[in-house]
């Protein structure tokens, strides 16, 4: 069985649902060595994302994948932007990773 939890294969999913609906084409990484749980790409943009789930809305829980992800984009080894995405009981938080750790994403009302 999958050592991820039934959560976090529903943070997944609602993901993926997403970002189809924005146009984005996906690819779900698996292995227990992987770095981003899903690539998206549109004609504009290549998105490498890590998925989580916590209990609380703080990036603090994710710290480990974010000190693991931000050398890379230092390095300029991902292609494309970089992003965490936290699903927690409020809802979800988007954070871009950076070369210096990790920043909200304020996404704009529609």
């Amino acid at each position: 069985m999958s050592s991820e939890t039934k959560a976090r294969r529903c943070a997944i999913w609602f993901a993926i649902s997403e970002l189809k609906s924005r146009g984005y084409l996906i690819d779900r990484c698996c292995g227990k060595d992987r770095i981003f749980d899903l690539i998206a790409w549109n004609r504009e943009h290549v998105l490498g994302l890590i998925i989580r789930t916590a209990r609380t809305p703080d990036i603090r829980t994710c710290h480990n994948d974010v000190t693991k992800t931000s050398p890379l984009v230092l390095d300029r080894m991902v292609p494309g932007k970089t992003e965490l995405w936290l699903y927690h009981p409020g809802g979800k938080s988007r954070y871009s990773i950076l070369p210096g750790g990790a920043i909200a994403i304020r996404e704009a009302m529609v």
